[in-house]
C-alpha cells in the first residue's frame, strides 16, 4: 500500500558523506594519498551512509612536489557540497597558497555548509591564511610551527602531534601524518554519524587492518623532540631554517605585519 502523500515506504538512499581534497599548485602527493586511500576503505555501513572522496582545484591538472600530474575531479566552479573540506601541505607552492585570495575564497565558501575542516602538515597554514582556523586550536609541520604562530587568532598546541581535533576542525602534523590523522578522522567522523563510539572505533581499526598500517621504521624518531641533535642539525640547518623564513614572511605579508 502506498504511504501517505504518495510517498514510498521505502527510504531513499542517503546521499554520499563526501570528503572534498583541495589540490593547488605544489601540493604534496603523500598528504593526498594517504588520506585519499583511508576513506576510500571505510565501511559505509558503520557511518549508516556511503562515503565518498573527490578531488577539486582550481586548474583542471596540477603537478604536485612529486614529478606526477594529477587531474582533479572537479573545478572550483563545478565542485559538488563537500561534508568534509580537507587541505594538504605543499612545499614550493606554499608562499603562493598563503597569499591566494582565490583559493582562501573558495575554502571559505565550502566551509560554511561543511561539517567538518582540516588541514594536514603545511596545509594549516593556508586554512589559517582564510581565517579558518580562528579561535581553534591546531598544528602543522614542525618545520613551520612558529609561522603558524603569527597567526594572531589561531592557538598553536604545544609539542609536535600527529594530529588533533577543535570541535569541526581537524589538524595534522607533517606528511606521514596524513594516514594516521585520517584514521583518526575516520574514527571520529563515523562515531559522530552514527552516534556510537564502537562503530567509529570498529571503522578505523577495519581500514588500518585492509591497508596494513602497522607501521616499523628502521629507527624511531620523526620530530624534533625525539632525535638527537646530529640527526636533527642537518635536517634544520639550513633547508628547514631557510623555508621557515620564507613562509614566515608570507604570513606576515598575509596578515598585513610587514
Amino acid at each position: 500500500m502506498p504511504a501517505k502523500n504518495g510517498k514510498n515506504k521505502k527510504s531513499r538512499k542517503k546521499a554520499p558523506f563526501m570528503v572534498g581534497i583541495v589540490l593547488y599548485p605544489g601540493f604534496d602527493l603523500l598528504d593526498v594519498a594517504g588520506t585519499n586511500e583511508v576513506f576510500s576503505f571505510v565501511d559505509s555501513s558503520l557511518a549508516g551512509r556511503p562515503i565518498a572522496v573527490t578531488t577539486v582545484a582550481a586548474e583542471p591538472e596540477l603537478t604536485p612536489l612529486a614529478p606526477l600530474t594529477v587531474k582533479p575531479c572537479h573545478t572550483f566552479g563545478d565542485c559538488p557540497k563537500l561534508d568534509l573540506v580537507f587541505v594538504p601541505g605543499a612545499a614550493d607552492g606554499l608562499t603562493d597558497a598563503i597569499g591566494d585570495a582565490t583559493l582562501h575564497a573558495f575554502l571559505r565558501r565550502k566551509a560554511r555548509d561543511a561539517r567538518y575542516v582540516a588541514s594536514v602538515c603545511t596545509g594549516g597554514l593556508v586554512l589559517a591564511a582564510a581565517g579558518l582556523l580562528d579561535g581553534y586550536q591546531a598544528t602543522c609541520h614542525w618545520s613551520v610551527i612558529d609561522c603558524l604562530k603569527l597567526f594572531p587568532k589561531v592557538t598553536v598546541v604545544n609539542g609536535y602531534p600527529r594530529y588533533l581535533r577543535d570541535r569541526n576542525r581537524f589538524t595534522g602534523g607533517g606528511i606521514s601524518s596524513s594516514i594516521d590523522e585520517a584514521l583518526f578522522m575516520v574514527q571520529q567522523i563515523v562515531t559522530d554519524l552514527s552516534g556510537d563510539p564502537a562503530k567509529g572505533d570498529a571503522a578505523s581499526r577495519r581500514v588500518q587492518l585492509a591497508i596494513q598500517y602497522n607501521p616499523k621504521p628502521p629507527f624511531a624518531g620523526g620530530d624534533p623532540a625525539s632525535v638527537d641533535f646530529s640527526v636533527f642539525q642537518p635536517v634544520e640547518e639550513p633547508g628547514m631554517r631557510e623555508f621557515r623564513a620564507a613562509i614566515c614572511a608570507a604570513v606576515r605579508r598575509q596578515i598585513g605585519a610587514g
